[in-house]
């Protein structure tokens, strides 16, 4: 009669660990998917804040950020044409890609405020018209899953083109190279090459 043999407890152990080790790596992995996911997203919505600004300062035509919460996206809009009933005449900005945000990012959830009073992208474009000062523009993102709770603001001054970059996750804010005025006389480079 041929003896029937059982996993030992040694090998049970091992099994159990060995499950245990490969759950911890697939968990931190897609931890770690998401948390890329996010910075990718804030960064795009830093290049599209640029982006406005630039178009603010240079285009002929208003410009204006746009949000679909059906698409869980944001774009930048110029409006162009003739504007009746049923045109309000803002169209995409064919040079600028549409922002598609992961799903863990409701752009619903998203708030937009235009110097300090909160608007709603998705009602009617954030908008700035050509010639008249561009209001400042502040956007929070931010992300709330258990354990991994961030947000990311981002603060556009109505006379500056970079937004400056606040998160939770760092101590100081990230923005453009900080400035500082030098007196070229005063400092003796005024022969120097700069």
């Amino acid at each position: 009669m041929p003896s029937r043999r059982g996993f030992t407890m040694i090998e049970i152990i091992v099994v159990t660990v060995m499950a245990a080790m490969l759950a911890v790596l697939l968990v931190s992995r897609l931890t770690g998917a998401r948390t890329r996911e996010f910075d990718l997203a804030a960064d795009r919505v830093g290049d599209l804040l640029l982006m406005y600004a630039i178009r603010s300062e240079f285009a002929d035509e208003p410009v204006g950020i746009s949000m679909d919460p059906d698409r869980n996206s944001l774009r930048l809009l110029v409006r162009r044409g003739e504007r009746d009933d049923a045109f309000d005449g803002w169209t995409p900005d064919l040079s600028v890609t549409e922002i598609r945000l992961p799903e863990f990012i409701r752009a619903i959830d998203m708030e937009f405020l235009a110097d300090g009073d909160q608007v709603n992208p998705a009602d009617k474009p954030l908008t700035s018209l050509p010639g008249q000062p561009r209001p400042r523009v502040d956007v929070t993102m931010q992300r709330t899953d258990a354990g991994n709770a961030r947000t990311v603001r981002f603060s556009l001054p109505s006379n500056g083109w970079r937004p400056i970059r606040t998160d939770s996750m760092r101590d100081e804010p990230v923005s453009a190279i900080s400035r500082t005025p030098v007196d070229l006389d005063m400092s003796g480079q005024w022969q120097e090459d700069w």
